[in-house]
């Protein structure tokens, strides 16, 4: 049980293959949810990664918007998760219920990534590509026809909550979600890094795709369940 950002100061330079972590928001008056200051998560983050190594941060408006402006150099793009349950029933006749999070994406260079293709789709023509110069996009791709039913991934990606572990802690994510984002952005036996691992669902899925973990965790009760669940994995391997 160790705060992160002391925590990762003994973690040696460019040694993580991708950071993954579900920042705390700054939503609500939870004593966990105090939001990281920014300029001393982007010190360590930038020290430990490794070149082609990727940072995935969960979040949700406005605290998403905050993130990406604090080191809008390194930010990428975004993933949706739709969560197919709405929450926000108390604001329902006020405003949308909110079914989605956001997932943002950092790298300084281009990063691993392992796109997790779909398949058994119905046939249909699609694209391989062939790289061409243009005048508005620069390198381009020009594409030709091939048939094929495989699926690249798209940006919204749907996971459903996991009930059984969904009451450990209350921005619980499902574990077939982080094993999705660390297949996608890592290698087998490589180092996952999540410096606010709460219950422990990062670890549970770095242990799945047999991947190394890191994980930091300041509250006493979430650190206790991580472990926990750490352990009772690792004995069922065995």
């Amino acid at each position: 049980m160790e705060d992160c950002l002391t925590g990762m100061d003994r973690i040696p330079s460019g040694s993580i293959d991708a950071i993954i972590c579900d920042l705390p928001y700054g939503t609500t008056q939870c004593k966990w949810d105090t939001t990281l200051p920014f300029d001393i998560l982007w010190s360590q983050y930038k020290r430990i990664i490794k070149k082609n190594g990727a940072i995935i941060l969960f979040g949700s408006e406005p605290f998403s918007s905050l993130l990406r402006l604090s080191n809008i150099q390194w930010y990428k793009y975004d993933w949706v998760w739709d969560k197919i349950k709405g929450t926000g029933f108390l604001n329902a006749k006020k405003q949308p219920m909110r079914n989605h999070e956001i997932i943002s994406v950092f790298y300084k260079k281009q990063c691993t990534y392992n796109p997790q293709k779909t398949f058994g789709h119905t046939m249909k023509k699609t694209f391989r590509s062939k790289e061409l110069q243009t005048e508005v996009y620069g390198m381009m791709n020009k594409d030709y026809y091939y048939e094929s039913t495989e699926r690249y991934p798209r940006s919204i990606q749907v996971f459903r909550t996991d009930t059984q572990n969904s009451s450990l802690h209350p921005t619980q994510k499902p574990v077939a979600l982080l094993e999705y984002l660390i297949k996608t952005y890592t290698n087998e036996n490589d180092i996952v890094l999540d410096n606010c691992m709460g219950s422990g669902t990062t670890a549970v899925a770095s242990i799945n795709t047999n991947r190394q973990f890191i994980g930091f965790e300041i509250d006493k009760k979430f650190y206790d369940i991580a472990t926990k669940r750490i352990t009772e994995l690792e004995k069922h391997e065995k």
